[in-house]
C-alpha cells in the first residue's frame, strides 16, 4: 500500500514536471514568436511561404534583395498567369540560399527554380553582420535547416548564442506593436515582393569589355556547388540570373563571369542581365530606385522581360482563371494599387495637374476634398477642371466646404469647421475628423479600422490642410492607407 502510494506520488510529480516543462516551452515559443522581427529583408518572406497551398508556386525566385525588390509577382501573374514566389532574403549569400532551397523544397514542387546570382559581386564576405544573419535565418522554422544555416553563417564564438533567437530579440519587448501579433506581411496573399520606390538618374554602366575572371572565395564556390547538384538531384531546371544594377567595378562583373563558368559545367543556363539593358528597356534616368535596386517602374520592365523569357523556356501554367490560385490575383491585385499609388505620388509632385486628377479619379479612392474659407481661386474656371471630374456639382462648389468622394460621386459635403463623418463598407470603417484653427488651417485625422483580405489596419492618421489652398487627402481601399495629402497650388 505504500509502495502504491509512493509510486502515485511520482506519477504525479512527473506529470506535473511534464506540465510545468510544457507550458515553459509554450511560453517560450511564442515569446519568441512575437518578438521576432518583422522584416520584409527575408523573414516575411519564408513565413508567407509556409502558408502556400501545396503545389502552387511554379516559379521559385532565390537569392539576395534583387530578387525580393525586383521580380514583381503581380505582374508575373498579370502578364503571364505565372504564379511566382519571391524566396528571398537581404544580401543572401549562396549558404543561405541552399537552405531556403531546402526548406522551400519540402513544401513546393516548382517548374523551374531561379537563382539570383548578385551577392558575391556586391557582398564578397564569407559571414554577414549579424543583422543580415538575422533576417536570413530566423524566419526558418525550428529545424535541422535553421540549425545548419546559423551554424554556416556565424562565427564559432557567436554560434550558441545566435542559435536562440530570444538571444537576439529579447531587447524588442520595449517596442511592441500591433503587427507583433498579426504580422500582416505572412499573409498567404503576400509573394516576397517589396519594391523600392526612389528615383535616382545614373549613367548607365557599360560592362561590354569586362571578360576577365575573378575567383570566389571557397566557401562561396562550396556551396554554389552544392546548390546546383542539390537542385538538379531533385529533376527541377535551375536557371540563374545576374539582376541589373550599377556596377561600379571589373571585379564584379569577372564574379559573376566567373560563376558563369560553373554553370556551363552544369550546363545551367543563366541571364546576364547587366548585358539587357536596351532589350529591358532600361532607363538608368527614370528606373532606378538607388545604385543597387530598380524602382518600380524598373522592376515592371526587368519582369516582363524575365516573364515572358520563362514561359518561352519552361512547362508553365497559365493559372489565371483557376480559383485555386486566388491569392496569386489578390497579390497582383495590391501590386496594381500600388503602382497606382507609385504614379499618384509621382505625379503630384508635378502638381495637381490633370494628369494628377485623372488617376485619382479611380472607383478604389476616397477622396476628402478641402476648400478653405481663404482660398481665393474659386473666380478662376480651371478650378471645375481640377473639381468636376471627380463628381462635384458645380452648384455646390465654394468657400469653406469639405467633400468626400468616391467613383465620381459625392459621399458627403460640409461648410462646417468641425466634423466627423464615418463610412462602412462591411470590411472596414474610414472616418474623416476635421478640426480647423484659428488662422484657418485644418487638422484631418483619418481613422481605419477593419480588413481587406491583403491586411488588417487599426490606425489613424494626422493631416495638415492649409488654408490658402484647395486639398486633397487619398485613402486607398485596396491598400488601407492615406496616400497622402496633394494640394492645387
Amino acid at each position: 500500500m505504500i509502495k502504491k502510494i509512493i509510486s502515485d506520488q511520482k506519477i504525479k510529480n512527473i506529470i506535473k514536471l511534464m506540465i510545468i516543462i510544457g507550458a515553459f516551452s509554450f511560453t517560450v515559443i511564442m515569446m519568441d514568436r512575437i518578438l521576432l522581427l518583422k522584416s520584409k529583408d527575408g523573414i516575411s518572406q519564408i513565413q508567407a511561404y509556409y502558408k502556400q497551398p501545396s503545389g502552387t508556386v511554379d516559379a521559385l525566385f532565390v537569392g539576395s534583395s534583387h530578387i525580393f525588390c525586383h521580380v514583381n509577382t503581380g505582374v508575373l501573374w498579370d502578364d503571364f498567369g505565372i504564379s511566382g514566389f519571391d524566396l528571398a532574403a537581404a544580401e543572401q549569400p549562396f549558404w543561405n540560399s541552399l537552405y531556403y532551397i531546402k526548406e522551400g523544397l519540402k513544401y513546393q514542387t516548382p517548374d523551374v527554380l531561379v537563382l539570383d546570382i548578385s551577392t558575391p559581386g556586391i557582398r564578397p564576405t564569407d559571414y554577414q553582420p549579424e543583422n543580415w544573419l538575422i533576417t536570413n535565418t530566423y524566419g526558418i522554422k525550428h529545424n535541422r535547416n535553421r540549425y545548419e544555416a546559423i551554424k554556416i553563417s556565424s562565427l564559432s564564438n557567436s554560434f550558441k548564442r545566435l542559435l536562440i533567437g530570444l538571444n537576439s530579440t529579447h531587447g524588442k519587448y520595449t517596442s511592441l506593436s500591433e503587427e507583433d501579433f498579426m504580422n500582416y506581411s505572412s499573409s498567404v496573399n503576400f509573394k516576397g515582393f517589396d519594391a523600392r520606390e526612389t528615383t535616382i538618374p545614373f549613367e548607365k554602366p557599360d560592362i561590354t569589355n569586362i571578360t576577365g575572371r575573378h575567383e570566389l572565395t571557397e566557401k562561396e564556390e562550396k556551396y554554389l556547388r552544392m546548390i546546383i547538384e542539390y537542385v538538379q538531384n531533385k529533376n527541377i531546371p535551375l536557371l540563374f540570373i545576374s539582376s541589373p544594377y550599377v556596377i561600379t567595378t571589373d571585379e564584379e562583373q569577372e564574379k559573376y563571369n566567373t560563376i558563369f563558368d560553373i554553370a556551363d559545367e552544369y550546363e545551367v543556363p543563366y541571364i546576364d542581365f547587366n548585358k539587357l539593358y536596351d532589350e529591358m528597356g532600361l532607363d538608368f534616368n527614370t528606373d532606378m530606385a538607388e545604385i543597387l535596386h530598380l524602382n518600380r517602374s524598373g522592376n515592371e520592365k526587368f519582369t516582363r522581360y524575365l516573364g515572358q523569357y520563362l514561359v518561352d523556356n519552361y512547362a508553365l501554367t497559365d493559372h489565371r482563371n483557376d480559383p485555386r490560385y486566388a491569392s496569386w490575383e489578390a497579390d497582383a491585385k495590391y501590386q496594381r494599387q500600388d503602382t497606382l499609388r507609385y504614379n499618384i505620388i509621382n505625379a503630384a509632385q508635378q502638381g495637381a495637374n490633370g494628369k494628377f486628377l485623372d488617376l485619382i479619379n479611380n472607383g478604389s479612392l476616397v477622396i476628402f476634398c478641402n476648400i478653405p474659407s481663404a482660398y481665393e481661386g474659386l473666380n478662376d474656371p480651371s478650378i471645375t477642371e481640377y473639381l468636376l471630374p471627380l463628381g462635384l456639382d458645380p452648384d455646390k462648389i465654394s468657400a469653406n466646404n469639405s467633400y468626400v468622394l468616391n467613383n465620381k460621386k459625392t459621399l458627403f459635403t460640409s461648410s462646417s469647421n468641425d466634423f466627423k463623418i464615418g463610412f462602412e463598407d462591411g470590411n472596414r470603417r474610414l472616418m474623416f475628423i476635421k478640426k480647423t484653427d484659428e488662422n484657418g488651417n485644418s487638422n484631418i485625422q483619418v481613422r481605419t479600422n477593419g480588413s481587406s483580405g491583403y491586411q488588417c489596419v487599426t490606425d489613424y492618421e494626422t493631416f495638415e490642410m492649409p488654408a490658402d489652398r484647395v486639398s486633397f487627402c487619398i485613402y486607398d481601399t485596396v491598400l488601407d492607407k492615406i496616400i497622402g495629402v496633394h494640394t492645387i497650388q
